[in-house]
């Protein structure tokens, strides 16, 4: 028999290894704390990692088309079309032939400095095949002209006659854009320098006469001085 003491001492070993045993290491080691993730600062795209291979001494342009150099008030030497093919500028946008074309806009009809009345007009935003100038608001034939033109003289024109200009393509043609023929008026600018070349003439000659006239008269003063001395 063994003593109550010994008895006790293994008793409580014998306890202490069995919750020695039953306790897993997970106990013994410190809590994992879990960040949260924001979600919402990411898309699907950028979340997921791709590798792609890196090209050296390569560069990407984009390619961004301008609008080509046409004014629809010039007469055009060369084409918008053919100036797009070879630069690959954009041209205006412009109704198809088989829609009737928009009347063309009358600039002015002005007197050329050779004497002729020239009329000028501006391409309407349709496919033009050629226009027609027709004098005295339609009466008479009228001459017909290219669709690359902007201008026309118009012989026997006279002032308050009316002109006007029409466009043709194979749907039709267009209203006429009428105007009448104002007589010239003059050029302020040369009237204004006339006028002050005249004003600065006549204050010149003024001047002039004035110091003649003094002239003269210190010459009277002069000699009937002398005169009252002898």
């Amino acid at each position: 028999m063994m003593p109550g003491s010994q008895v006790t001492f293994l008793l409580i070993f014998l306890l202490e290894s069995v919750c020695a045993a039953s306790v897993g290491p997970s106990l013994l080691q410190p809590p994992v704390k879990h960040i949260p993730i924001p979600i919402g600062d990411y898309d699907e795209e950028t979340s997921k990692t791709t590798l792609s291979p890196k090209l050296s001494g390569l560069t990407t342009t984009r390619a961004v088309s301008q609008l080509c150099d046409y004014d629809p008030c010039v007469a055009q030497t060369t084409p918008c079309s053919v100036t797009s093919d070879q630069t690959g500028c954009l041209c205006p946008g412009l109704t198809g032939p088989e829609v009737r074309p928009g009347a063309p806009k009358l600039q002015e009809v002005k007197l050329d400095r050779s004497g002729e009345v020239i009329v000028h007009w501006c391409a309407p935003r349709s496919t033009v095949t050629h226009y027609k100038v027709i004098p005295k608001g339609g009466e008479g034939q009228g001459k017909v002209y290219g669709e690359f033109l902007r201008n026309s003289s118009v012989p026997g024109l006279k002032v308050g006659d009316t002109v006007c200009v029409v466009a043709i393509n194979q749907a039709g043609v267009s209203e006429e854009e009428c105007a009448r023929y104002e007589p010239p008026q003059p050029d302020q600018a040369a009237l204004s320098a006339v006028i002050i070349s005249g004003c600065v003439g006549f204050l010149v000659l003024v001047s002039l006469v004035a110091v003649l006239l003094l002239r003269q008269r210190c010459q009277k003063e002069q000699y009937g001085g002398r005169g009252g001395t002898w």
